[in-house]
């Protein structure tokens, strides 16, 4: 039931965003399905990319189709990171689904968008979903527990598909390859990072 609550939700979302045709992608927990690693997720994370759209004319839109706003004013800024957060509790469940749409102000954010890849996830509609190489990223961004652990089965499910110089370079510009090199050596103990 929880499972079909969130991709109910996610359908809800894509279908309130598609008409503004922005550049938008799925990611967290979600997104892992697509690149070999199905987990257990109460939300939906999008990265949205609003060019000269205003806020307020998303959440307006979110709102129209059946979510509301987590908290007021609606758009969160965690770091340098602004979110949008709603809820959507899908029909007959009395289960709040949690939304998270990071609005991409990085430029690493906006070139992520435009390696977004086509996807279906028992969903009625396609959706673009993150590379894996861009999930790993803003996994180590992140930072949770769960989510290098997310990075190590990652790893081990698409090792010999990952673009790692396109991974190590942003790693890098980000200040995260330590961290990446840590979790590369944990997981395969014996070998150097490729790439």
């Amino acid at each position: 039931m929880a499972a079909n609550a969130v991709t109910d939700a996610l359908n809800q979302v894509w279908a309130a965003l598609a008409p503004f045709q922005l550049p938008m992608a799925l990611m967290g927990g979600l997104a892992l399905a697509v690149w070999k690693h199905p987990r257990n997720t109460r939300d939906v994370d999008i990265l949205v990319d609003l060019r000269d759209l205003n806020p307020d004319d998303l959440v307006e839109a979110m709102t129209r189709a059946g979510m509301r706003p987590k908290r007021q004013p609606p758009v969160l800024l965690v770091g340098a990171q602004r979110i949008v957060q709603l809820l959507h509790e899908p029909p007959g469940t009395f289960l709040d689904i949690q939304i998270d749409v990071l609005l991409a102000d990085s430029a690493y954010q906006k070139e992520a968008l435009t390696h977004a890849t086509p996807a279906k996830l028992n969903s009625q509609c396609e959706v673009a979903v993150l590379s894996c190489e861009d999930l790993i990223i803003h996994k180590l961004l992140a930072g949770r527990i769960i989510d290098r652990a997310d990075v190590a089965t990652l790893l081990r499910a698409n090792r010999a598909s990952l673009d790692l110089p396109y991974l190590k370079d942003w790693l890098g510009q980000l200040k995260l390859l330590a961290d990446f090199e840590t979790i590369w050596h944990e997981t395969f103990p014996s070998e150097p990072v490729a790439g």
